[in-house]
């Protein structure tokens, strides 16, 4: 369902984008906290949240916060960082992630936070990406919650950063992530030639509700938030333990899109599921596509 574009929404979205880049960064930069360090633990989320693929990073956002409030640990924070609008800048923040001795897991999207310079600017903090970025594991700490099949089945072409990139393709593809944003129909002169390929499930009407009701004009659940949420929870699971990466590298996560366990950084098995968009641009499964 698409976002609704009321004056009210784009307001608190806007003064969110405020808290998570200001707040966040300077929370990050100056290492402050209102609580006590020692008893304060962080996830990370290094998403894009501005300019026309901002809707990635807020998708994770109230996927990520609803994941922490149900866990009801009131000392585990979510510190949600813009990737800064490039590789390099992504890099860099990826940096100052990894010296901030609260942060425990990462939480990654977007094609700028998952290339490998980013991945590797993290040292040895564990880093889940959410979704396929045409990005690979770059070291043993970087978990891909997308299955190592998911590229191939995809349409060859250059690299698509952005929305409106995807948006002017005029041939038939199998697409990702991009593709799949509530703002792609309203941007494509045509969305019968489009094809989406995920190893995400959509937003049941329960996950849905939950999500809503997390705040103040919440938008629609997008196809990223049920894997943003799985991602969230195995974050916490992991949190828990002496080892998170460790405890990441050998879980067995029954999540939202099913088991989730890692192979050599990807998610094993993982099914990959087909949707299209109906006349009123509403993603819908492509029945019997699911591989």
């Amino acid at each position: 369902m698409p976002i609704v574009r009321s004056h009210k929404l784009q307001v608190a979205r806007y003064k969110l984008h405020t808290i998570i880049v200001c707040v966040g960064l300077f929370v990050l930069l100056a290492g402050c906290s209102g609580r006590s360090k020692a008893s304060l633990q962080r996830i990370a989320l290094l998403a894009p949240f501005e300019g026309r693929n901002s809707e990635i990073g807020y998708d994770a956002y109230y996927a990520v916060r609803l994941a922490i409030h149900e866990h009801g640990n009131e000392r585990i924070e979510l510190l949600a960082i813009d990737d800064g609008g490039s590789t390099a800048s992504a890099a860099d923040r990826a940096k100052a992630l990894a010296s901030d001795p609260l942060v425990k897991v990462v939480i990654v999207l977007g094609n700028n936070a998952t290339q490998g310079a980013a991945q590797v600017a993290f040292g040895e903090l564990p880093v889940i990406i959410v979704g396929q970025w045409q990005a690979k594991p770059a070291g043993k700490h970087v978990y891909m919650l997308a299955s190592a099949q998911l590229e191939g089945v995809m349409t060859p072409f250059d690299h698509i950063m952005s929305v409106t990139e995807a948006a002017d393709i005029p041939t038939t593809v199998v697409g990702g992530n991009v593709f799949a944003l509530t703002q792609f129909p309203l941007l494509s002169k045509s969305t019968a030639n489009i094809t989406i390929a995920s190893n995400a499930s959509l937003p049941d009407a329960d996950f849905r509700q939950r999500y809503l009701s997390s705040g103040e004009y919440v938008p629609e659940p997008g196809l990223l938030a049920t894997l943003s949420y799985d991602a969230a929870a195995m974050a916490l699971d992991a949190i828990q333990s002496s080892d998170p990466n460790q405890s990441i590298a050998n879980s067995s996560y029954n999540g939202l899109n099913g088991t989730i366990h890692f192979i050599d950084g990807y998610w094993a098995d993982a099914p990959i599921h087909y949707y299209r968009y109906n006349n009123v641009g509403h993603l819908t499964p492509v029945d019997g596509s699911v591989k």
